[in-house]
């Protein structure tokens, strides 16, 4: 065999080995790609019929028993809020925006679907919430209805402790900084009387090791509610009737039980999630998965709930209750950060929280 034949051959065989290691990688990520679409839809089937149970389980919206023996007294919104959504028609989305739990990043993706540019977005001389609401007008009943019969209904969530604890540390905990996001409003509306009704006399700062202050911010001036006050305040008022927007329970400010919500997401599998929903809307190939506020489990909640004790935790997760049950979040993590957990003079089990699942 010539030199010039031996070395078309071994160019052929390279080319050839090639071509199958690219199809089988090619292959592996395509079957991949498909397991990750059935995972996601599992995900979100899941996620479905488990607020559909517990709306069952305690009779609530369009799963109402008529016939039910009165046992599970829970007040229910006769009627959904239509005014919070943002519906856009033309891309078969209605989204309830619960604040705190990727409410920012969610309207920023809608944003760009109106074609608002990314200059403006990131510019910061208008919240978000404002711009989206500009570009997409309030629907009233019975328009609103009507057009959430035929578009796709969005709703995320976040771990209830998480997006309180949140919303206390934005909104509440210092009136000094970030007056812009309503700091000064919320301390009159809110904080001024929640420390007049909760702080006594015998009252003690918490310590450097129960509250957080970044560096680059002043110091909240003093007048300000505490961490336990505020929760205090929040296990003590009636949501239903008086709660603010940031900390209304889910199943209140968006009425899950009163829609058939075809995405269920979750402010923990943010990304994922994203990718999910935008591919069933068709929507791929027009925005991009983005992440404003990066969340978690927080360290936030490690610091801050050393200032609750156990009682405090468990009449915060008795307000919350259909939350933690309806999207499947655990609170027995949060009961180990209180300052009285497994003490010796109070040893303590988590032992009575059968109705959470926390298994997806």
């Amino acid at each position: 065999m010539s030199k010039k034949i031996r070395r078309v051959f071994n160019w052929t065989l390279i080319f050839t080995f090639s071509f199958v290691i690219v199809f089988i990688i090619l292959k592996q990520n395509h079957e991949k790609i498909d397991e990750e679409k059935v995972n996601w839809e599992a995900r979100n089937a899941i996620r479905i019929n488990n607020i559909k149970r517990v709306c069952e389980k305690y009779n609530l919206g369009i799963y109402k028993n008529h016939k039910d023996d009165g046992k599970n007294i829970i007040k229910y919104p006769p009627t959904p809020q239509y005014s919070v959504f943002y519906i856009v028609k033309k891309y078969d989305l209605s989204y309830c925006p619960i604040y705190k739990a990727a409410s920012t990043t969610w309207l920023y993706n809608i944003c760009l679907l109106m074609r608002i540019p990314e200059a403006e977005l990131s510019s910061g001389r208008e919240q978000i919430s404002t711009i989206a609401r500009r570009v997409i007008p309030e629907l009233d009943y019975p328009e609103a209805e009507e057009a959430m019969q035929d578009t796709t209904k969005l709703l995320v969530v976040r771990h209830p402790f998480e997006r309180l604890l949140s919303a206390y540390r934005d909104k509440l905990e210092n009136s000094i900084a970030g007056r812009q996001h309503g700091t000064l409003h919320f301390y009159r509306k809110y904080g001024s009387a929640i420390v007049k009704k909760y702080r006594g006399n015998d009252f003690v700062k918490p310590r450097d090791d129960q509250v957080i202050h970044p560096i680059n911010l002043p110091k909240p001036a003093g007048i300000e509610p505490t961490w336990s006050e505020f929760v205090d305040y929040i296990i003590d008022t009636e949501l239903e009737s008086y709660g603010d927007d940031h900390w209304m329970p889910y199943y209140l400010f968006c009425t899950p039980c009163s829609l058939n919500y075809s995405l269920v997401a979750k402010v923990e599998t943010l990304y994922q999630d994203q990718l999910f929903a935008f591919e069933k809307l068709g929507l791929s190939q027009l925005i991009k998965p983005h992440w404003k506020h990066k969340v978690g489990i927080s360290n936030a909640a490690r610091i801050y709930f050393k200032q609750l004790n156990i009682s405090q935790v468990n009449r915060l997760y008795n307000k919350y209750k259909l939350d933690f049950e309806m999207f499947a979040y655990s609170v027995d993590e949060y009961f180990q950060f209180t300052h009285d957990y497994a003490t010796e003079e109070n040893p303590f089990e988590v032992d009575f929280f059968s109705d959470v699942y926390d298994n997806e």
